[in-house]
């Protein structure tokens, strides 16, 4: 790591927070909420300046950045202040953060899929084997297959996908009847398998990996796919970590997110997408869980305050909710402490 790269990785986590912040800030305005202060980065102020009632500030600390609502943890007779707004108006504000974070996610996924493309696994031999069935048969590099005992495969990741399903059925000796495509010639190939240290039958090929030009809508519709699919996979690896523990010895603090970003800064800008991806997933998942001092924490308050009112009753008071999210926030910041420490000392460990 080098300064400039540490710097920019700062300033790229930042990025992606003052995004989250943004969405709470535009949704806020929108919905007529009193705003105080538009903060870019934290501590002692370097530049502010107002207008139409807001202070916009930058701070020494550019590490994320706020949004101060009016009355957001207090009472306040100020119609325009946070807790005077309409419950709609504030679940609304304060999902917006989280939302922004999934809207940055899917722009990254679609500029990533328009810029560079899709690598898929396709079913070209890239490479032979010496001393296998494959190399034995005549199978050359560059050989597409486009048949398997009889079934069409395609010049796709399904494609790869079902030749490797018709494969893995099959047993150490039985026979493969390939027909594959050498330039503009077809040729019909018998060939076998052999099992792998594991015991997967094999038949002793590496296949390549094509790049795929993506058109917009087909970029648009796959960038959606990624998303669910990458949320899942959160939400599987959060769930694990909460009932198992598994991954704990993994978790990254400011400090350990900063050194992968500066790594993924001098591997290219590729990478730098792709981390603002999986870190604007993260952060937009995390924040909707519904823990104290979280977006998520909030929006409970505002679906209890909603069933109360149901009833004839007001909302939690004030007080003792800002109480809550203290606590939580408190909670927060000792385990930001534990995971610096923990970032720092495998920082040394390296």
């Amino acid at each position: 790591m080098t300064v400039v790269t540490v710097l920019l990785a700062i300033l790229l986590l930042s990025f992606i927070i003052i995004i989250h912040e943004l969405g709470h800030y535009c949704v806020g305005r929108l919905c007529r909420v009193g705003i105080e202060e538009f903060s870019v980065g934290f501590g002692p102020k370097l530049l502010q300046w107002k207008r139409r009632g807001i202070a916009y500030s930058v701070r020494l600390i550019l590490l994320g950045g706020y949004v101060r609502f009016a009355g957001e943890d207090a009472d306040d007779d100020d119609p325009a202040a946070f807790n005077n707004q309409a419950i709609w108006k504030r679940f609304l504000t304060i999902l917006a953060g989280p939302v922004m974070n999934f809207v940055l996610a899917f722009v990254v996924t679609l500029g990533l899929l328009l810029g560079y493309g899709l690598y898929q696994t396709t079913p070209v031999v890239n490479s032979v084997i010496d001393g296998t069935p494959a190399a034995e048969s005549g199978l050359q590099a560059g050989d597409v297959i486009t048949a398997v005992n009889g079934t069409a495969i395609t010049r796709d990741q399904e494609g790869y996908a079902a030749m490797t399903q018709i494969v893995g059925a099959l047993e150490a000796g039985d026979e493969l009847h390939l027909t594959v495509q050498r330039g503009d010639e077809t040729v019909e190939i018998d060939t076998g398998l052999y099992t792998d240290e594991t015991g997967a039958p094999k038949m002793g090929i590496y296949v390549s990996q094509e790049r795929i030009p993506m058109t917009l809508w087909d970029g648009v519709r796959y960038s959606g796919q990624v998303l669910v699919n990458l949320t899942r996979e959160m939400l599987d690896s959060l769930r694990k970590l909460i009932f198992k523990g598994e991954g704990l010895d993994q978790m990254s603090g400011t400090v350990g997110i900063v050194s992968v970003a500066s790594q993924a800064i001098r591997l290219g800008f590729d990478r730098v997408l792709y981390l603002v991806l999986i870190i604007s997933m993260n952060l937009g998942i995390l924040n909707l869980l519904p823990l104290p001092a979280l977006d998520g924490g909030r929006l409970v308050f505002l679906i209890i305050e909603a069933i109360r009112r149901l009833f004839g009753r007001g909302p939690i008071p004030r007080d003792k909710e800002g109480l809550v999210h203290l606590i939580g926030l408190g909670a927060f910041f000792i385990l930001f402490i534990v995971l610096t420490w923990h970032d720092i000392a495998t920082l040394i460990r390296r």
